[in-house]
């Protein structure tokens, strides 16, 4: 393999690593045998700590460490990477029984859990004694918005109250005294307050304005650098002549006030397109007379020698987009006030957990993170976790949000160079999907070149793909290398595409194919879903063979679904129609319409045409 030699070298036990493992890259399996390998060297196994995101991660982290070590009582494997979990795991269980740990026996000193969990944990062995009480976490969807609803509820009932009735009130109008939007926008904040209540405390307006500035100054200082030698003077002498638009003569700088310079620029060189490619024709609607015949095709040609130059073209229309640099009297009189009734909303949120004594993750990570802050003092937790927690391991390090991070930094803040303490970090920037979540992949990013507090982390890449056959592989590198940028880009949240090697050589000519459809042909398309499907299921050599069927929404497979029922092709869909839809809630609904009225005549000829009843139309 063309990466085995960084394989070999993740699992070096004195060093930290950060590692970008791409989908099918075997990631799950090194990082198992990394865990293993520090099990067989560590004192307690509670001196191993993994984490990652989702409960079906740790499941599978946990299930993937006991199969080892549950294996080594069957016959050595012969492939080479299961021979190297075999051999650790023997190892581990030597340990074990030189420590006493009784591991097989004691499986839940297996410390792997999601980023929630450890937070529970933090926040339960704090000392504090309003962290004493048994924390019942909301783990269901509904309890969170129950508690949500009724916060938002409280905050409005508050407009009574002299104090904050001008806040309120001022919120309401500018949502058109629309209560329910009112209601939904609070619960829609609360349920991600990790995201925003930090900010809200450090300045409010005054962050807020300053955050606009930043960003704009942030964004022209990287177009600035790309636009250098693209727009130059030529550039700018055939900008001259132009009505609209000459009044620009030098590449704008990256103060707020060329901002408008630069969205002139953007106007000029850009269609208005939802994504906006370069110009191919000006004239004087762009500010170019048409007496400027000549002039207007040395512009064109300008524009189309940038045509290549996907970054800049983006970074420009982005300009577009930018926030105004000042907030005007009533934007931010209306910020303030927004602010003040989100406070107000998060405190009658903390009074329901108070008083029904449950807490959402949120809440929950919130207090971690308290408990782990050693600004003012060093809590005990901290030295607990210090004292106790010599290796941490983070798997799906994409996912982390700030939040999350700002913990993680805090759990290993007193770790110093050479104290035999290590991180390892495993994750795929590519893979990154969480951001409406609040997760960055600038922070693996940052983390891979600077390092967590004063851990700094050697960087490994796995490019070997264990999952899909050659023809796959090359095809997505194919298209995804043109999709990603050419450049990362840490301020842009931008990742280039890191190539995939295929551990196997066998290729499959028709692994990959394109069918085109004119956009909104729904029906026809499904008409050829439904004839590939026919096709692949009459195929003797594919009979035994699963098709999987992806779309991006639920409301795309209708079609589909029709089609496939009328040629009687079975299927599994799980969670693809609306209850509602169901026969069976239609059959409940029609005997509770029934009930309800007894002169309903259609609900009553339902009912007795339901299961329960069974009679024939005839009847």
């Amino acid at each position: 393999m063309s990466d085995q030699t960084q394989r070999d070298e993740a699992l070096d036990v004195t060093q930290s690593f950060i590692v970008q493992a791409p989908a099918g890259s075997g990631k799950t399996e090194l990082l198992t045998q990394r865990y293993l390998k520090l099990l067989s060297v560590c004192d307690e196994p509670e001196n191993v700590m993994a984490m990652t995101f989702t409960k079906k991660g740790v499941s599978e982290i946990i299930e993937r460490v006991l199969s080892a070590l549950q294996s080594t009582s069957r016959v050595r494997p012969k492939e080479p990477h299961k021979q190297k979990t075999y051999d650790l795991a023997i190892a581990v269980l030597k340990r074990s029984k030189q420590r006493g740990w009784q591991l097989l026996q004691t499986p839940e000193r297996i410390k792997i859990s999601t980023i929630d969990g450890l937070s529970s944990r933090i926040t339960r062995s704090s000392p504090k004694k309003e962290q004493l009480a048994t924390l019942r976490i909301l783990a269901q969807d509904w309890e969170r918005e129950k508690a949500y609803q009724f916060a938002a509820e409280q905050t409005l009932l508050m407009i009574n109250d002299e104090d904050h009735k001008q806040d309120i009130s001022s919120v309401l109008l500018y949502l058109n005294n629309n209560i329910e939007k009112f209601y939904r926008l609070i619960t829609s904040m609360l349920s991600r307050r990790d995201q925003w209540l930090g900010n809200l405390c450090q300045g409010d307006i005054k962050l807020l304005k300053n955050s606009s500035k930043e960003v704009i100054i942030q964004h022209l200082t990287l177009l600035g650098k790309k636009s250098k030698y693209r727009f130059d003077k030529k550039f700018f002498d055939l900008l001259s002549i132009n009505d609209k638009f000459g009044y620009i003569k030098v590449l704008p700088i990256n103060k707020i006030e060329d901002l408008e310079k630069w969205k002139d620029i953007a106007r000029l060189c850009l269609t208005k397109d939802k994504k906006p490619k370069w110009r191919k024709t000006v004239d004087k609607r762009n500010g170019f007379l048409s007496i400027f015949k000549e002039q207007k095709h040395e512009f064109i040609e300008i524009l189309k020698s940038f045509g290549a130059d996907d970054n800049l073209r983006e970074l420009l229309s982005e300009v577009l987009l930018l926030p105004d640099p000042i907030l005007s009297e009533m934007e931010s009189d209306i910020l303030i006030d927004v602010i003040q009734v989100l406070k107000l909303s998060v405190v009658q949120l903390n009074l329901y957990f108070e008083r029904e004594q449950v807490y959402d993750f949120i809440e929950v990570s919130f207090r971690a993170d308290r408990a782990l802050d050693a600004r003012f003092y060093i809590s005990d937790t901290v030295l607990h976790y210090e004292k106790k927690v010599i290796h941490i391991l983070i798997d799906e390090f994409q996912d982390t949000s700030s939040f999350q991070f700002s913990l993680i930094r805090k759990l290993i803040q007193g770790w110093q160079i050479a104290d035999g303490k290590t991180l390892f970090i495993v994750g795929d920037p590519m893979q990154s999907i969480y951001r409406f979540r609040g997760s960055m992949v600038r922070l693996f990013l940052q983390t891979r070149d600077k390092g967590v507090a004063n851990v700094k982390l050697k960087p490994l890449m796995l490019s070997t793909n264990f999952r899909s056959s050659k023809s796959i592989i090359d095809g997505n590198n194919t298209f995804f290398s043109c999709i990603f940028p050419n450049q990362e880009n840490i301020d842009r949240d931008a990742i280039n595409y890191l190539p995939s090697q295929p551990y196997s050589d066998v290729e499959n000519t028709s692994a990959i194919t394109f069918y085109p459809f004119l956009h909104k042909q729904h029906q026809v398309e499904a008409i050829s879903v439904s004839k590939i499907v026919t096709n692949f299921i009459k195929d003797p050599e594919k009979m035994d063979k699963n098709i999987a069927i992806l779309v991006r929404k639920r409301k795309h497979l209708k079609d589909i679904i029709t089609e496939l029922e009328g040629k009687n092709i079975a299927f599994e869909a799980s969670k693809t129609s609306p209850l509602k839809d169901h026969i069976l809630t239609k059959d409940l609904l029609s005997l509770t319409k029934a009930l309800l009225h007894l002169g309903d005549k259609l609900a009553w000829l339902s009912v007795l045409r339901a299961p329960w009843c069974g009679l024939l139309l005839e009847d």
